[in-house]
């Protein structure tokens, strides 16, 4: 057993001397001991290393997998809407100016003819699951959705890997033109529109409210009315 020595000040001493005196503890040892198992179970499981690797903790949770999605939160906003016409994926350019160098944004990816996708959180990993669909032959939306999944399922199942740290808008038209969110836990729904990144949860009430099912020619106006005035990437997946 490891051996723990501390100094401690002189009015703490007469106080454990006055606990032990009480018949609660048999000596200091002890009562410190009692006083490190409570501290620790204070803090809860990440204490006990439910956070470095991924495994269930005593009350279901996964701590790797919520720091991926915090990730996500505190990534670029990206903002999906189905039109009539199609898909559009807008999200935030980088600063302009002569204070950066950068002259595009990543953030949105096309894949192939009928997949565009677009990212929030960390462009690596995002580009990890972006570069395996370009070599996949994808031919039907339930392969690009079986594809997703399986790449994020196995970095949630795998105790040496961390989940990935990127959330995805896909826009599709393998028939009518749709509109997937994929979460880092592997979680993929369908949406009419959508918002990732920073401020993405408020940005979902407000685009509950106030979507409208339109062409893409004015879908720029809700982009704007959501985020706010900006500097936006646009891409736009048409119907044929």
């Amino acid at each position: 057993m490891a051996e723990l020595r501390v100094i401690i000040p002189d009015d703490v001493d007469r106080y454990l001397e006055s606990a032990i005196k009480a018949g609660m503890f048999g000596n200091k040892a002890e009562l410190a001991r009692a006083a490190i198992v409570h501290f620790l179970n204070t803090i809860g499981p990440i204490s006990k290393g439910y956070d470095t690797e991924n495994f269930f903790s005593p009350d279901g949770r996964i701590f790797q997998l919520e720091y991926a999605k915090e990730s996500v939160n505190r990534g670029v906003p990206v903002m999906g809407i189905v039109c009539d016409d199609g898909v559009l994926l807008a999200s935030e350019n980088p600063a302009s100016g002569p204070e950066t160098l950068a002259v595009s944004n990543p953030c949105i990816q096309h894949v192939s003819d009928k997949l565009i996708i677009g990212y929030s959180g960390l462009a690596s990993d995002a580009m990890v699951v972006i570069d395996k669909l370009r070599k996949m032959d994808l031919k039907k939306e339930e392969q690009v959705i079986a594809a997703i999944r399986e790449i994020y399922w196995g970095h949630t199942m795998q105790r040496d890997a961390r989940p990935l740290g990127a959330g995805l808008l896909l826009a599709t038209k393998f028939g009518r033109p749709k509109l997937f969110e994929v979460e880092p836990g592997g979680m993929i729904t369908e949406y009419v529109a959508s918002v990732i990144g920073n401020g993405g949860e408020s940005a979902k009430t407000q685009l509950a409210k106030a979507y409208k099912r339109t062409s893409l020619k004015n879908a720029g106006k809700l982009v704007t009315d959501i985020l706010g005035d900006g500097e936006y990437s646009v891409e736009e997946l048409m119907i044929d």
